[in-house]
Parts: C-alpha cells; sequence; structure tokens
C-alpha cells in the first residue's frame, strides 16, 4: 500500500521543525569528541568494517534524539545494524559518519551525518518524509553546512550551521560545474570511463556530492548501491526537494518510483543530476559496450 497518513504522527511538518534541532545535537557531540572521536572501538560492524568511536557516537546521537519523540522508527544504519522495524510507522536509514577515512585523517575534510526518512507504509523511495545532512568539513572546504528537506516542503541549507535556512535547487546551467564519481567501486569506475569528456572528482564521502547538487555547484553523482545504500536513501528526499533526479542506470526509471528493496542490491549504478533529460544522455553513454 503506497498512501501517506495523515495524522498526529511524524509528519514532513514536524520532520522540518525537529531535523535543525537534531542538527545542533550533532554538532554538539561533534565537537565534544575531538580528537577522541578518531580512536577505534575494538570491534568491526555488519560490514566487517572497523568501527571509530565517532562513527557509533554520532549515529548514537541520531537514535537517541528520535527515541526520545516517541515516534515508531524503525534503523537501517551502519554501526548499530537493522532493528526495531516490526511494527514501525517509518524507517530511517542513517550514516552517523560517512566519510569516515577523510575523518580520521583530521585535515578538515567534507564528511558528515546522513539521515533519510520514510513512510513504512510506502514501498518505495517516493514514500519519503525528509532528510538530514550534516557537513561536518571546514568552511574552506566548502564544508560548515546543515541542509534539510522534507515532502513537498522544498530543500534547504543554513549555510555555516548560524540557524538561518535558504531554500535551494539545482543548478540547470551545469556546463561549467563539478561532476563526482565515487571510484572506490570498480564498476563506477568503468562506468566513469565511458563519460571520458568530463573531469571527475572523487572526495572520500558521498555527502558532499549530493550535498553540492542540490545546492547548484555540481551536476553529475555516479554512484553504486552497496551496504544497504544509507547514503543513496538518505540523499533522494534532499535531492528530489530540490528539483533534481537520482535514476536506476539499468531501468532508467527515477527511484522515486522504485521500491527501496534497491537499497539491499549491490553494485547497481545510480546516476543522480539536474534532470531526467540529462540523465536520459548519461545513461545512454554508459549503457554504450566500449570493450
Amino acid at each position: 500500500m503506497n498512501k501517506i497518513i495523515h495524522d498526529n504522527g511524524l509528519t514532513p511538518q514536524r520532520f522540518f521543525n525537529l531535523a535543525p534541532l537534531l542538527a545542533n545535537k550533532l554538532r554538539a557531540c561533534y565537537a565534544k569528541l575531538a580528537d577522541s572521536g578518531r580512536q577505534f572501538l575494538g570491534s568491526s560492524n555488519q560490514f566487517g568494517d572497523q568501527t571509530l568511536v565517532a562513527d557509533w557516537e554520532l549515529e548514537e546521537a541520531v537514535i537517541q534524539f528520535w527515541k526520545s519523540t516517541k515516534f515508531p522508527i524503525g534503523w537501517i544504519t551502519e554501526e548499530h545494524g537493522i532493528f526495531d522495524l516490526e511494527g514501525a510507522q517509518y524507517i530511517a536509514y542513517v550514516d552517523g559518519l560517512d566519510g569516515s577515512a577523510v575523518y580520521l585523517a583530521g585535515e578538515g575534510g567534507r564528511c558528515g551525518t546522513m539521515l533519510g526518512l520514510y513512510d513504512a507504509h510506502w514501498s518505495n523511495f517516493g514514500g519519503y518524509i525528509g532528510s538530514l545532512l550534516v557537513d561536518y568539513g571546514c568552511i574552506a572546504s566548502s564544508g560548515g553546512n546543515n541542509l534539510v528537506a522534507a515532502r513537498d516542503l522544498g530543500a534547504w541549507v543554513d549555510p555555516r550551521a548560524q540557524g538561518q535556512y535558504e531554500r535551494i535547487r539545482v543548478n540547470p546551467n551545469y556546463r561549467s560545474l563539478v561532476a563526482y564519481a565515487d571510484l572506490y567501486f570498480e564498476s563506477v569506475s568503468r562506468a566513469a570511463e565511458k563519460l571520458d569528456e568530463v573531469k571527475f572528482t572523487y572526495l572520500e564521502a558521498s555527502l558532499p556530492y549530493y550535498i553540492d547538487l542540490a545546492q547548484g555547484y555540481s551536476w553529475l553523482v555516479l554512484e553504486c548501491t552497496r551496504k544497504h545504500s544509507l547514503e543513496i536513501a538518505a540523499a533522494y528526499p534532499l535531492v528530489h526537494e530540490a528539483k533534481g533526479v537520482i535514476v536506476d542506470l539499468i531501468t532508467g526509471r527515477d527511484l522515486g518510483k522504485m521500491s527501496r528493496g534497491l537499497a539491499e542490491s549491490n553494485n547497481r549504478l545510480i546516476v543522480s543530476t539536474t534532470d531526467l533529460q540529462i540523465a536520459s544522455k548519461v545513461r545512454e553513454r554508459l549503457l554504450v559496450d566500449k570493450r
């Protein structure tokens, strides 16, 4: 059943009101961690990756914030795993610290917390409530902003986390803008090679890719599904509310019309850009076999 429940629950407007409060709590947690956040917990997460203290604590801050609201949320997370799905009215996708390697380097690069919230009564990505992305990068690296999006309320940025939100949207005049590709993954690297006239940038974190697309600084993001696709699920509400598109390469369909089960696949190419026409042109190039 694909039907938004309009009641006293966690509506898009409530999410929009609460997300900035969570962003403030996350920034306070991040500041408090300081260098201690770069220590390893001594255990690995569900994917076999070592967990930093910051990975765990920032994710924990997201979970505890929403638990305090008493809304019945099920969780799909990187460090805490999957839990509370039975009987949940909402599903949260959380990466507490996207770009852990960037954070570990300690040089002010862009990394941050990504949250996407969905109505559990919807089976597809189009059933989102909203998203929150908190960029902990330094201002010199174009970081330091909070971004909030909520269904039918638009996408908004709080520059330098000053509490003053401004509405944003993608930039259709893309020719001078940056293009991103997650070149860590071989499937994405092979795809990027087919677009040999495009100069791709790789930042070791997904968060800045989608923030820059939504703010009009980027025109193209190439990624692939993996590890519950937390970053893609968190980014979809933001990009969609900023009037951009996130498209499945195989089918050419916008993710809003596709099952969230896609998030559980691996190495399926996902194209994010400013509109469906550009997505179609990119898709045509990527489906060409250059062997």
